[in-house]
C-alpha cells in the first residue's frame, strides 16, 4: 500500500476507534489500545500451574480464526459497523473503498 493509502487508512482508524472501543469487551485483549494478549496467556498458564497441582482435568479449546476473513460478507459488515456506532461518513469510505476491489496472489 502507499503511503498516502496507509495515512488515510490511519486517519480512518483513529476516527472510527472511539466508538469501537466502547463495544469490545474487557477480555478483548488483541488489536485494542493498551491492550495486549499477555494478561491472557499469564491467566491460562495460571489454570494450567493449577490443575496440575490439583491433579484435576483440564479441557482447552482454541480456536483458529485464521480463514475466517476471507468469507466475510461485506453487507454483513457495513450493518456491523453501523451497530457499533461507526459514524456513516466513515462507513461509506471504507465501503467505497472496497467497490471493485480485486486481489491477486502473484507467486
Amino acid at each position: 500500500m502507499s503511503t498516502p493509502g496507509k495515512v488515510f487508512n490511519r486517519v480512518l482508524l483513529n476516527r472510527m476507534k472511539d466508538a469501537v472501543d466502547t463495544q469490545l469487551r474487557d477480555q478483548q485483549a488483541g488489536f485494542g489500545k493498551d491492550r495486549s494478549c499477555t494478561d491472557q496467556i499469564a491467566t491460562l498458564r495460571i489454570i494450567v500451574e493449577q490443575s496440575i497441582e490439583w491433579k484435576s482435568s483440564l479441557y482447552i479449546n482454541f480456536i483458529d480464526y485464521v480463514k475466517a476473513f476471507d468469507s466475510l460478507d461485506r453487507r454483513t459488515l457495513w450493518k456491523l459497523l453501523r451497530h457499533y456506532g461507526v459514524p456513516e461518513k466513515i462507513v461509506n469510505i471504507i465501503r467505497n473503498s472496497y467497490d471493485g476491489l480485486q486481489c491477486k496472489v502473484v507467486h
